[in-house]
């Protein structure tokens, strides 16, 4: 912006001037409008990105097995619907038969358990996840619940989860890698599930 030898401003230099402070409100409404995204087991604060195994021995065909412990929250005050959740690569057929989530502090977190997620303390279906991502770490957050079956007789293994969900009235997805393997009983040919039931013994 250039100055006048008077001391006024160039109707220039106002011009950009304005047209700056224009871009960086119009930049500023936009983030806000996309609403507030999702984190699953991570942070918006931190890098991290946290892998986890599971393997189940002995699976049943056909039975529940579901898992909890997950943490979901959000980068800022709001609200996302989940809209659904889909296995990643799934193979041998694996199914997620059902998913729910719940305030955290209102009941222990579930590891795992082979009965279905209504009867562990979910609700048939989850409301909207409101909870927001704490700096340091002290959020209570939303716990995921996630009900596993298997179809046939063989091992069955998904490579992770992938939430979808909307916020603000834009959907978006968030990917979690947590591999599940729902180990035939005596499989002894998957290294996973060989090492769960060598340990058993």
């Amino acid at each position: 912006m250039s100055e006048m030898s008077d001391g006024t401003v160039s109707v220039r230099g106002l011009v950009r001037l304005i047209l700056t402070a224009v871009v960086v409100m119009v930049t500023t409404a936009g983030s806000a409008a996309d609403g507030p995204r999702l984190y699953l087991n991570n942070s918006p604060y931190t890098d991290d990105e946290v892998a986890i195994g599971v393997a189940l021995p002995g699976v049943v065909a056909h039975r529940p097995y579901s898992l909890g412990g997950w943490v979901m929250c959000l980068d800022r005050p709001g609200s996302v619907t989940i809209d659904r959740v889909d296995l990643i690569n799934p193979a041998g057929g694996i199914v997620l038969q059902a998913f729910s989530f719940r305030r955290r502090g209102d009941h222990p977190m579930l590891g795992n358990a082979e009965r279905p997620l209504t009867e562990l303390g979910f609700p048939a279906r989850g409301s909207a996840v409101t909870t927001v991502c704490a700096k340091n770490g002290e959020s209570l957050g939303t716990e995921l619940g996630l009900q596993y079956g298997r179809t046939g007789d063989a091992t069955a293994h998904a490579e992770g989860v992938r939430v979808h969900y909307t916020s603000a009235g834009r959907r978006r997805a968030v990917d979690f890698a947590l591999d599940v393997r729902l180990c035939a009983p005596g499989d002894m040919s998957t290294e996973q599930c060989r090492e769960m039931y060598e340990s058993d013994e």
